[in-house]
């Protein structure tokens, strides 16, 4: 009878049923008591479960849970136990780690506070130079040499001590006769590279090619 009035029959017996209850009185009665205890029931107040009960509860599914993943196999074993020394090795090193920050902190302070103090002047008057700054330089000039007039012309060369760029401020425009001349500087002549503080840098120097005429 509860699951008539629930409707949880399949079609056949529900209408067997129903036709039963036309003819029999008893049943009728009983469905309708049944009926009305179901009502009864479904509006009985439902009691609420406390948070902390709920809360405890759920830690308990979720440790049973964890302890059911570990004995799946060795690969969860081992890395279930691995994160339990991290927790312990963490827990060991926490109440040690403030402590040793501070100690750190205050030794640097003091460090700082007396090392004006410490310091040595030295004296530099009788020190030998050891030219880690240094200029552009030419090793080997061009032998090749053309025109008839002198020419200033500023190089740009790089780290390796190769030409990368020049420029001629006398003139506007570079006539054909200063380009082959700066060609045969620039292609037969040995650079060596500027030094800032030992390495090789990236430098810009003035070159002036200047013209001798001997008559005899």
């Amino acid at each position: 009878m509860w699951d008539y009035v629930e409707g949880a029959l399949d079609e056949v017996d529900r209408i067997g049923i129903g036709y039963h209850l036309q003819e029999c009185r008893d049943c009728e009665l009983r469905r309708k008591e049944v009926r009305s205890l179901r009502m009864g029931l479904r509006h009985l107040p439902v009691p609420q479960v406390p948070s902390m009960v709920n809360t405890r509860l759920n830690v308990i599914a979720s440790r049973e849970r964890a302890r059911q993943l570990v004995r799946r196999d060795l690969q969860s074993w081992a890395a279930e136990t691995h994160s339990r020394i991290k927790l312990v090795f963490d827990n060991l090193l926490r109440p040690l780690a403030v402590p040793a920050a501070g100690g750190i902190l205050a030794s640097l302070i003091c460090f700082a506070t007396i090392m004006n103090n410490l310091h040595v002047h030295v004296e530099w008057d009788n020190d030998v130079p050891i030219g880690i700054s240094t200029d552009v330089g030419i090793g080997d000039i061009s032998p090749f040499s053309s025109g008839s007039q002198d020419l200033k012309v500023l190089l740009s060369l790089d780290g390796d001590g190769n030409v990368t760029d020049f420029e001629v401020p006398q003139t506007a425009k570079v006539t054909p006769d200063e380009i082959q001349q700066i060609g045969n500087l620039v292609l037969y002549s040995t650079f060596t590279p500027a030094m800032r503080g030992g390495r090789r840098v990236s430098s810009k120097r003035w070159f002036l090619l200047s013209h001798i005429s001997v008559r005899g």
